[in-house]
């Protein structure tokens, strides 16, 4: 019988690894569990060193807010965001979205006393805020994320790409959350699903197809 994933994305996010799976004998069901909404901000933003985006959603909404710039330099969490990034402007630090807070303190350490923009969902959990002292962190509210739930099927293995996704599901699935075996991209998503009583959590290496591949094998397989 094929093992069941379940994925937290698009499936036009995430294609070449529902091949690679449905390649390995899976089923696959992709869907993100989220969707976002824009936040009206004033266009004069407060002026700032940096701006610091934690998500390819706080970079798009930012940007299509037609925020005037001026000689700001940008900072983003991983490669993913930074990609989306570079569509708009030029990226002058690049984090490990895998390790947040390591990259968090990292960038604190670079700038010193420098002030930075955040860009930020409405109900952001400020893990790299709270590497900084308070005065010199301003966090500009540019989209809220909305809940989408879909029914999902039990599953094998469970794969989360953010928190909100997290608290998606389980805001409207009676999962029972100490069997279920789950992919976290990255420790913030890694700590949500453990606040929600999952014991077995695996984070890949990297979020690339292979990485990704090679995590949800050995979790299916045991």
């Amino acid at each position: 019988m094929k093992k069941k994933v379940f994925i937290s994305r698009q499936p036009s996010e995430c294609g070449e690894l529902i091949d690679a799976l449905t390649a390995n004998e899976f089923d696959v069901h992709a869907a993100s569990l989220i969707t976002t909404e824009a936040i009206h901000f004033d266009s004069t933003i407060p002026l700032t060193d940096w701006i610091f985006f934690s998500s390819s959603n706080a970079v798009r909404h930012f940007f299509h807010g037609k925020p005037q710039l001026s000689e700001q330099r940008m900072a983003a969490i991983g490669k993913g965001t930074a990609q989306t990034l570079a569509a708009f402007h030029r990226v002058d630090f690049i984090g490990d979205a895998m390790d947040i807070e390591d990259s968090a303190y990292r960038f604190a350490d670079m700038i010193q006393k420098q002030t930075v923009l955040f860009p930020v969902a409405a109900d952001s959990l400020r893990h790299v805020q709270a590497a900084f002292d308070p005065q010199q962190i301003i966090d500009l509210p540019v989209y809220r994320t909305i809940e989408t739930p879909c029914s999902v099927d039990i599953c094998d293995v469970y794969v989360f790409s953010s928190p909100s996704n997290v608290r998606s599901f389980f805001n409207h699935h009676n999962a029972h959350a100490s069997t279920m075996h789950c992919v976290a991209f990255g420790e913030a998503t890694a700590q949500e699903l453990q606040q929600k009583g999952v014991e077995s959590i695996e984070i890949p290496q990297a979020l690339d197809t292979p990485a990704l591949l090679h995590t949800i094998i050995r979790l299916a397989h045991g």
